[in-house]
Parts: structure tokens; C-alpha cells; sequence
């Protein structure tokens, strides 16, 4: 009888479990899967991204016997984007390893499920930030109702309290099966201070406007502007651009025509920014105006409003980013909610237009739009319709998936317990090579139950 020992569960984990880690990680959401890896263009800890921005001037037409064009070169912007770090970790006790020592079956049973769950977790919150803005933004705060209740904002426009920003729509939504978060607190309207205590959620109670959460009292006041995120997900502003903010860069930060500090901190749209400027890879679209992204939003403002959804304003930002891109080149995906799809279907039935499906290599499932799938995701906001073009936007990895072994062992003691960790890592960024070529159709107006979502 063969009995297992650490280089035992070492072996099964590296070779057994990671390239199945490594496969759902990296296909089994749709961005993740349609999105192209770049390993060639990181160097160090960071990626080096060339933004083409104008052309040459070196053509002309002249007479007979006239000036040659005198050469240039086409223009470029080069970016640095440095890698953010994602972990996790799993933790068997000691008697639990022990009991398995004699069975191989059965230390890969007492580890399926720990793994299974993690790489589940992992994932979901790694598809989470493809659709962020950077800040890990959860929730935003619409009243205190007690020392351990609150409630939540989930209006895309129009909430009573609290100022209608990025993430207003969100609800509770990423508290329910999770529970950890903090708050952060503008403590004026250039700057916030992140509190240090996990609000440990208890109970959801889930509603049209608002949802309300039981929580742990954190040590803070909230205020008009206050967001939620996990524990160590955001910093204090610093004067190093992007250095606070800690989970990955996603399309809500991308697909734009702000600077993140822009976007995300203020108690109402627009009507803030951090001490230091945080544009998205460094480039400030007051000195680099050409850096946004083809956007179509509410008269009043991107938050201000909400209007139906209509087949010409989808048409018209298609054909608006067309134009930028290329035809053929982009936009080659639409992403939007369920909510906004059930909007598009009902307005074709009743123009008469015929509902075209297509099926997506990797067996992804969407709505033909001019040729282009239009897919829908959980993490999607509501009330936007996203135009993209998959070609210009990168995930910049220093490698795949791998276990923390640089000491020789994937299994190690946690000190002063008896029980053993494993702890596998990835260290990548969203990039976007080109952002005047993604276009962004928001302020909708949509229809949901109080329940859908989550």
C-alpha cells in the first residue's frame, strides 16, 4: 500500500489539478475566453503598450516637377501598465491530510471540493473586475439605517440618497454569497479614506430600489459617495498614478470618456476626482483627448437620466465605432445584461425583424447584430450596452496560473497550526491598446425583478 505523503499531495496537485485550473480560469467566462493573452509585451513587473494615435504626414500630390513629401513618422503613445496580483488559497488540517495518507482516491476526494470551490470563487471575482473600473467598486451606500443596517443604492438613476455614480446600479449583488467588504468614505470631494473593518454581512433583504444589508458597525461615517469594496481592495490616493488601486483594470474603466478618479470617486457623476489624477494607463484624456472611447449617453448626463433603448441610437454608436476602427476590424462584440437583450428582442418583433442566433467558438451563445454577437454576462451594468472591439484590448500576463512552489513545495505548514496551505497566483492587467475604438451605449431604461441578477 502506497501512503501519501507532502510530495504526494504536491505531485497530485501540479499535475493533476492545474491544468484544470488553469482551463477554467482562463475559458469558462466569456472575456476571459474571447480575450487575446499577451505574455511577449511584459517585461519585469509591467507591460509596455504602444498606442498608435495619428498619422504620418509624409504624402502628397503635386505637379509635374514639384516637392517630394518630406517624411514623418506615424505617432504613438507608449504606456506602462504594471501587473496586479491575484491569489488563492486553500487549506487542508493536518488530521484531514492524515486520515487520506493510505488511499489515493480519497486525498484527491478531501481536495476536489476545496479546489473546485476556490477556482469557482476566484473566478467569479476575476469576472467581476473585467467589468470594473479598477476600484473594486461592490456597492454604494444610500443610508444608514442603524448600526449594523444599511441600505444599498440599485437604481442606474434617481437614487433618493447617496449620489447617482458608477456602481449605483449594483445592489447587493456581491454580497450575498460573499460577505467580506469595507467602506470607503469620501471625506471630501477630492479625497476618501478606506476603513479597516470587514463589514461581515450578514443578511440581504433584497428590494426594487434598494437592497438592505445586516452588517458589522464599521468604524466610519458614511456619507453621499461611499462605496464598498473587499478588504484591501483600494488604498489611500497616492501621487504614483494607479499604485492605490489593487484589482485588475475592466471595461467599465476602459470603455469611456473619463479619468478613473473621474469615473468612480465623487458622490455624484462627474462632480469629483482624487487628490492625485488617475487616468486610465497614464494617459490624461485633458492632455491626450483623442484617449476615450465612442460614448452615447442621457442629455442630462450619464447618470442623470434614463431613455429606451432605440434600434437607430444602436445603430448610429455601431457605425460610429465602425467608422473608427475599421470596417471588418471592429466592433466585433456587444456585451449588455439580459435585461437590455429582452429590450433589443421585443423591439425587432415588433419592427418585424426575425431573432438571428449564432454560436461562438467555445461554445458561447449570441443574438446576431449586424453580423456581430451580441452575448450577455452576469457582471455587465445594467442600463449599457457595450460596443467592443476584442482586437485592441489585451490581457497582459507575466505567466498562466501556477502554485506558489519557489520554496520547492506546493503544500506548506501554516505556522503555529496543524494544517497545510496551497496557494496558486497570477499576476496580469487588463490593457487596452486602442480606447477610440470601444463604444459604450448607456443611460437605458430597463426592466428587472427584484430578484433577478442574483
Amino acid at each position: 500500500m502506497t501512503t501519501a505523503t507532502l510530495s504526494t499531495y504536491d505531485e497530485v496537485l501540479k499535475t493533476f489539478y492545474l491544468p484544470g485550473i488553469q482551463d477554467a480560469l482562463n475559458h469558462d467566462t466569456i472575456l476571459a475566453d474571447l480575450i487575446e493573452v499577451n505574455e511577449t509585451d511584459v517585461s519585469g513587473k509591467d507591460a509596455t503598450i504602444e498606442i498608435h494615435y495619428g498619422r504620418s504626414t509624409g504624402t502628397k500630390w503635386t505637379t509635374d516637377g514639384g516637392t517630394l513629401p518630406t517624411a514623418t513618422y506615424q505617432k504613438y503613445k507608449t504606456c506602462t501598465v504594471p501587473m496586479k496580483y491575484g491569489y488563492g488559497q486553500i487549506q487542508f488540517s493536518g488530521p484531514t491530510l492524515r486520515a487520506t495518507r493510505d488511499e489515493r482516491g480519497a486525498y484527491i476526494r478531501v481536495m476536489d471540493s476545496e479546489i473546485r470551490g476556490i477556482v469557482d470563487d476566484y473566478k467569479k471575482e476575476v469576472n467581476r473586475q473585467y467589468f470594473g473600473c479598477g476600484y473594486g467598486i461592490l456597492a454604494r451606500w444610500r443610508s444608514t439605517e442603524g448600526d449594523t443596517s444599511y441600505t444599498l443604492q440599485k437604481k442606474y438613476t434617481g437614487n433618493s440618497a447617496g449620489g447617482d455614480n458608477w456602481g449605483s446600479a449594483l445592489g447587493a449583488k456581491y454580497l450575498v454569497e460573499r460577505s467580506d467588504a469595507v467602506a470607503v468614505v469620501l471625506v471630501s470631494t477630492t479625497n476618501y479614506t478606506v476603513d479597516d473593518t470587514d463589514m461581515a454581512v450578514s443578511a440581504v433583504t433584497k428590494g426594487a430600489s434598494y437592497d438592505t444589508i445586516t452588517c458589522t458597525n464599521p468604524t466610519v461615517t458614511e456619507a453621499a459617495g461611499t462605496f464598498y469594496v473587499r478588504p484591501a481592495g483600494v488604498v489611500a490616493p497616492a501621487a504614483a498614478t494607479g499604485v492605490h488601486r489593487v484589482e485588475m483594470m475592466g471595461l467599465g474603466g476602459i470603455v469611456g470618456d473619463d479619468d478613473l478618479d473621474d469615473l468612480c470617486i465623487g458622490a455624484t457623476y462627474g462632480a469629483g476626482t482624487s487628490d492625485y489624477n488617475d487616468p486610465l494607463q497614464g494617459l490624461d484624456i485633458s492632455t491626450y483627448p483623442w484617449w476615450v472611447a465612442v460614448t452615447d449617453f442621457h442629455p442630462s448626463g450619464r447618470f442623470a437620466g434614463q431613455r429606451a433603448l432605440d434600434l437607430s441610437l444602436m445603430q448610429t454608436i455601431f457605425d460610429m465605432v465602425e467608422e473608427r476602427a475599421g470596417k471588418d476590424y471592429g466592433p466585433d462584440l456587444l456585451m449588455t445584461t439580459r435585461a437590455i437583450r429582452r429590450e433589443y428582442i421585443e423591439l425587432c418583433k415588433a419592427d418585424g425583424f426575425k431573432i438571428i442566433t449564432m454560436e461562438l467558438d467555445g461554445g458561447w451563445s449570441a443574438v446576431d447584430y449586424n453580423g456581430v454577437p451580441m452575448v450577455v454576462d452576469n457582471d455587465a451594468m445594467d442600463g449599457e450596452i457595450l460596443f467592443l472591439t476584442l482586437k485592441d484590448l489585451q490581457l497582459y500576463r507575466m505567466s498562466d496560473y501556477s502554485w506558489m512552489d519557489q520554496d520547492g513545495a506546493v503544500l506548506s505548514r501554516v505556522s503555529s497550526y496543524d494544517a497545510y496551505e496551497a496557494t496558486f497566483y497570477r499576476y496580469a492587467e487588463l490593457g487596452c491598446k486602442n480606447r477610440r475604438n470601444q463604444g459604450i451605449l448607456g443611460s437605458l431604461a430597463y426592466t428587472k425583478s427584484t430578484n433577478e441578477g442574483y
